[in-house]
């Protein structure tokens, strides 16, 4: 019992080091890009959580295919997150953080009811919200100091691909485990 349960804190850590900590490191560098032009704007950063979870901002209204899938990310104007996915670029970041913009000028209260209202009644490329947010993109990219690309280029690209070789292996490890369980109820349930 005890090689089993060293077995899985083993698992866990790798999921730990190899996913997790990668994942913070992707969090906190963005943070620091937006920072700079938060300051430079005077307005308020907003947080950054990373997943290795598909997600985007088209939401549940809007067909599979439609031109929203390249923006794997998602703003939540309630709680000024900026939702990421781990393989992020920098164009997709600006187009986030283009929305928080936005919803601060607006007024984050309207803006949520605006943008609900639009996901509801407009595909995503006809929003209001997205064509303001794409003209805030260019606007930023063009305020995007040196360093931004720095970080971007040799702290973000580095823990994608570290998190790319590592997810497959530790998601073996994770099916092998699970299927080692299917195997004991399996065998226990023919006892009875």
């Amino acid at each position: 019992m005890s090689a089993g349960r060293d077995f899985i804190n083993q698992v866990i850590m790798e999921i730990e080091n190899s996913i997790l900590k990668p994942l913070e490191d992707i969090e906190s560098s963005a943070e620091g890009i937006l920072e700079n032009l938060s300051e430079s704007i005077n307005i308020e950063k907003p947080k950054v959580i990373a997943t290795v979870n598909p997600t985007n901002e088209c939401i549940e209204y809007v067909d599979k295919d439609q031109q929203c899938q390249v923006i794997t990310g998602k703003y939540f104007p309630e709680e000024s997150i900026i939702l990421i996915n781990y393989r992020i670029d920098m164009n997709t970041l600006l187009h986030l953080f283009a929305h928080h913009v936005h919803a601060i000028e607006m007024g984050r209260a309207k803006y949520v009811r605006v943008r609900r209202l639009e996901e509801l009644r407009l595909p995503w490329e006809l929003r209001p919200t997205e064509i303001v947010a794409m003209y805030k993109t260019a606007q930023l990219v063009r305020m995007l100091q040196p360093r931004a690309w720095r970080i971007y280029n040799e702290e973000i690209k580095p823990r994608i691909k570290e998190i790319d070789e590592k997810f497959n292996s530790v998601r073996f490890t994770v099916n092998y485990i699970e299927r080692q369980v299917e195997h004991i109820l399996s065998s226990r349930k023919s006892i009875q």
